[in-house]
């Protein structure tokens, strides 16, 4: 019987694979072609999961602790994004259409916006008031 912990949290399918990140901090690719499944562990529950648009990184928010940015191959962290607010709702993030700027929802109401490879906050801006629902 699955857990509560085994709960997927986010989905992305490529030509070939499927990619899961789930409450148990891991996140799963399969592979349709050969039937592999590859884990990569972080250690903390994972909330939402996106890909570079070359495929080659991927972008995992971990509860209470920030984003990451991993080279999906080697599994080496290129960057930790850090200073929004995420420790009891599911939070999104993403990559923006040019790979150039990391944003994130946060529990404080913003959105959050780091350079990509410097990992500093470059805009914050106000989504909603704490705590409303849009």
């Amino acid at each position: 019987m699955r857990q509560a912990t085994d709960s997927i949290t986010a989905l992305v399918v490529t030509g070939h694979e499927i990619i899961a990140s789930s409450v148990d901090g891991s996140v799963r690719t399969y592979d349709v072609r050969t039937g592999r499944c590859l884990t990569d562990l972080f250690g903390l529950p994972l909330t939402s999961l996106r890909l570079s648009n070359d495929g080659n990184c991927m972008l995992v928010s971990c509860m209470n602790g920030g984003a990451t940015l991993t080279d999906r191959h080697s599994g080496d962290v290129l960057n930790n994004y850090s200073g929004h607010v995420h420790g009891s709702y599911k939070v999104e993030s993403t990559l923006s259409n040019d790979d150039a700027v990391a944003l994130s929802g946060s529990e404080d109401g913003k959105v959050y916006f780091w350079d990509l490879v410097e990992a500093n906050v470059v805009a914050s801006m106000q989504a909603h008031a704490k705590g409303s629902c849009v």
